[in-house]
């Protein structure tokens, strides 16, 4: 199934859990062994393959007060099944949605949704070659970014696309990563992005100095 082709319906099932954030395009393993979720794998495969992905406020129960208002829609693009009834899925994350409201608690969640657009202005553009240049200088003092890395994201053609991997691939944090998700405006979620990396490439450069070896002393932060 082509990515043009798939068309988010209105309401989709549910995995709720905390500090676990999918963006669009990224894919992420998870491993299916609650029995509600078993049930819900089951139904997804024999439809349209989709389910959500909610972030959970705190681990006490599932009012609707409790899950993310921002989630993501992902596609199973692979599901193995063990002998002890646990699965391996690999789902894909296709589309940003706005949880309207809990349409079933039982046998799992199912939740009514709506498209949560992305808005892209002129800035766009020039804050993804910022935030080139400090994923390379990232991975020239030593940070968490990688040849393949920096190889898998330079050929993307969408900004959009580019901002939300390198965010769902570098940012650690969960309150952050679904702050980023969040964000409407494609230009803010790249500047939070570009922030964390000047911040984190700082405290590399420092680290670097301070043990006698700075591989980068002609590359500047800013």
């Amino acid at each position: 199934m082509e990515d043009l082709e798939i068309k988010i319906p209105s309401v989709v099932p549910a995995m709720t859990l905390q500090d676990v954030v999918l963006f669009p395009k990224a894919m992420m393993p998870l491993r299916i062994f609650e029995q509600k979720y078993r049930h819900m794998l089951a139904d997804a495969l024999r439809g349209d393959r989709m389910f959500a992905l909610v972030g959970l406020h705190e681990d006490i129960g599932l009012p609707r007060q409790d899950l993310f208002d921002i989630a993501t829609v992902g596609l199973i693009r692979v599901s193995k099944t063990h002998d002890d009834g646990t699965s391996f899925v690999l789902l894909q994350g296709v589309e940003r949605v706005k949880i309207r409201s809990i349409h079933t608690e039982e046998p799992y969640f199912k939740v009514e949704v709506e498209p949560f657009e992305t808005e892209i202005d002129c800035s766009t553009p020039a804050l993804r070659e910022k935030l080139t240049l400090q994923l390379e200088l990232n991975k020239k003092l030593g940070g968490d970014v990688t040849d393949e890395m920096l190889d898998f994201l330079s050929p993307l053609e969408d900004d959009i696309t580019f901002v939300d991997l390198a965010a769902y691939s570098l940012c650690k944090e969960a309150l952050r990563k679904q702050a980023m998700l969040e964000t409407s405006n494609a230009s803010t979620r790249a500047n939070m992005l570009l922030e964390d990396l000047l911040r984190e490439n700082e405290r590399l450069s420092l680290l670097n100095e301070a043990c006698g070896d700075s591989p980068c002393e002609d590359i500047e932060l800013n």
